[in-house]
Formats: C-alpha cells, sequence, structure tokens
C-alpha cells in the first residue's frame, strides 16, 4: 500500500496543473474574439488607450478620439467609426451611442442608435448613422435599402438607396399618435395609405375612407395594436382625422404595390362617404393634432410612426463624400 502511494504522490500536481489548463481553456473559449479595431492613431478599447489595432469581444466598448477607427468583424461586416464616436460591440448587434459611422457588408449585423433598431434589407450594403445631439438620428443608404424599427421591432421607415431621414423617437407606447400623409389605395379588399417619407404601408381603419381611394391625404390616428390583414403592412391605424392634400396622382404607386386606385361602390354609398370624411377632417382632425402637439410632436413634422418622428433629409449623409475625421489612407493591422 506504501508503494502504491508513493507512485501516486508525484501524479497529484500533474493532475492539478491539467486541471488548472482546462479551466484557463474554457475560461477563453467563453471570451472568443469576434473582430478587430484597427486605426491610424490612438484610441479607446474599454476604457484602455490603444494604437494600431485592438481584438474586439463581446461587450467591448471603443471610443475614437482625434482619429477615425474601422472595425472589421467576423461576419464580413466593417464599421468605420468617425472621430469622437462611441459605441459598444457584441455578435451580431452595434449600440453606436454618440458620433457617426458607416457600415459596409453588415447583413448580418443589427445596429441600435436611441431606441432604434436599423438594419440591412439587401446584401453588401453601404449605410451612414449620425447622432445629434438633439436626439435626432440621420440614416442614410448609399448602397442598397435599410430598415429602420422602433423598440417594439415595429416598422416605422424603409430608407430607399442614395436617400436620407431624419428620425427623433418620442415619448412611445399604446397612445403614441401616427401622422403621416400618402396615398389612400385598396389592396386585399383593405383600405392601405403608402407613406410617402417612410415608405411604409398603412392599414387603415376608420370612416369616410373609401372617398379618398386614389387620392394623397394626411392622416391622424392610433395604432390599433394588432396585426394588420394586408401582406407587407406594418401597422393597423385608427384613422382620427383626415385631410385631403391633392386629388389623384397615385395610379403609379398603386401599379407599384399591387393595389387599386379606385374602389367600386354605388353614387349613394360614395356621397355618404364624403359627407363622414368631412367630419373627420374637422372635429377629428383638431383632436389628433392636440395629441400629437401633447407627444412634443410638431406640427412640421412630416410623419409619425410608432411613437417616431420622420423627416426627409435635404443633403444628408448620402451625399458626404468620406467620413468626419477619417484619414486618407486605410488603416493597416500590425502583427
Amino acid at each position: 500500500m506504501k508503494t502504491k502511494l508513493g507512485i501516486l504522490r508525484p501524479l497529484v500536481p500533474a493532475v492539478l496543473a491539467i486541471g488548472v489548463i482546462g479551466s484557463t481553456g474554457c475560461l477563453f473559449a467563453g471570451s472568443l474574439a469576434i473582430g478587430m479595431a484597427v486605426a491610424n492613431g490612438s484610441f479607446r478599447v474599454d476604457h484602455s488607450r490603444v494604437w494600431g489595432n485592438s481584438t474586439l469581444f463581446s461587450g467591448s466598448v471603443i471610443e475614437t478620439a482625434t482619429a477615425s477607427s474601422q472595425l472589421q468583424l467576423n461576419g464580413g461586416a466593417q464599421v468605420r467609426l468617425a472621430a469622437n464616436t462611441r459605441a459598444t460591440i457584441y455578435p451580431g448587434k452595434l449600440v453606436l451611442e454618440s458620433g457617426y459611422g458607416q457600415l459596409e457588408s453588415w447583413s448580418g449585423l443589427a445596429v441600435e442608435a436611441r431606441s432604434l433598431n436599423i438594419s440591412s434589407l439587401t446584401p453588401d450594403s453601404v449605410a451612414r448613422i449620425r447622432l445629434d445631439a438633439d436626439r435626432k438620428v440621420t440614416v442614410a443608404a448609399v448602397r442598397g435599402a435599410v430598415r429602420v424599427a422602433n423598440s417594439s421591432g415595429l416598422l416605422v421607415a424603409r430608407v430607399e438607396p442614395g436617400s436620407s431621414l431624419d428620425f427623433e423617437p418620442q415619448v412611445a407606447g399604446a397612445a403614441a399618435p401616427t401622422r403621416v400623409s400618402g396615398c389612400v389605395l385598396v389592396k386585399a379588399g383593405k383600405i392601405v395609405l403608402a407613406d410617402q417619407t417612410t415608405n411604409v404601408i398603412l392599414e387603415l381603419d376608420g370612416r369616410g375612407l373609401e372617398a379618398e381611394v386614389g387620392n394623397r391625404v394626411e392622416i391622424t390616428g392610433r395604432a390599433e395594436g394588432t396585426t394588420p390583414n394586408v401582406a407587407g403592412a406594418s401597422e393597423s391605424i385608427a384613422v382620427v382625422g383626415m385631410k385631403e392634400v391633392s386629388k389623384g396622382g397615385c395610379s403609379a404607386i398603386a401599379k407599384k404595390l399591387g393595389a387599386s386606385a379606385v374602389v367600386v361602390g354605388t353614387a349613394a354609398g360614395a356621397a355618404g362617404s364624403v359627407g363622414a370624411a368631412g367630419v373627420a377632417g374637422t372635429a377629428g382632425a383638431a383632436g389628433a393634432a392636440g395629441a400629437a402637439t401633447t407627444a412634443g410632436i410638431g406640427l412640421g413634422t412630416i410623419a409619425v410612426i410608432g411613437g417616431v418622428a420622420t423627416a426627409a433629409t435635404v443633403g444628408g449623409l448620402a451625399a458626404v463624400g468620406a467620413l468626419p475625421g477619417q484619414s486618407e489612407t486605410t488603416p493597416t493591422v500590425s502583427r
């Protein structure tokens, strides 16, 4: 027995060492690198200053100073952060906390910016996102289309290639007002509105809508919180106010969406609809406008959907040639 113990005693340290190595291996396996940050100059990763490049892990915080930084992620996405920008990176998600960034080939990467969820709708797309001090978020689709949703996942805009939109998240919730303009159409037997600013389709519920089919209108209302019956519609809206902007001019958009710009009905029915529309356009519009003002949404806002105010950007980020603070030379990785 003593002989056996003498033989086993030298093996104990070796077994313990193997156990420590195995535990360390598991620790590193749980912290796998998800990419690399590269810059021609210094920047901060997890509050520590680094030069040249640094490995990124889940939850890494990147802060640029006077030089821009480029993030190269394992999934193939590339993110360029301008000077004075802060972001946190996770597998499949980038949280932009301040500043300005450009995303390339980012179809597998979602961006969170001030409660907005921004994602690519096409492969190999290029988008630019900027946060301003007044809570405004500007999104530009340089190449490919971009989807913008609110914190609940509701689609609030589709940014088309070559265009830019400004977003301002408001107080969201079931009572968040909706105020949009566009063409009233018939699709799948339902009345819908194709919004001209956000490029989304809303299913409408209310009186007097049939009389405005084929016309451009501005509606105010509230989200019903139910799943729309029309395929492609992002939300069902209970209309409380409606104002005609112009007659006709909706045939092209109707054809594009597979909808109709006319409705079949009797003359009496049409007349009744006109009367109902008149009531909604006067009494209802006043109440809805008051609700919008109470929520902090000015009457000059072009579109409000899901608690997010949206307006078209003139000469926005899509026209910018390079990121602010971006160096002329491409950052290189030192080994």
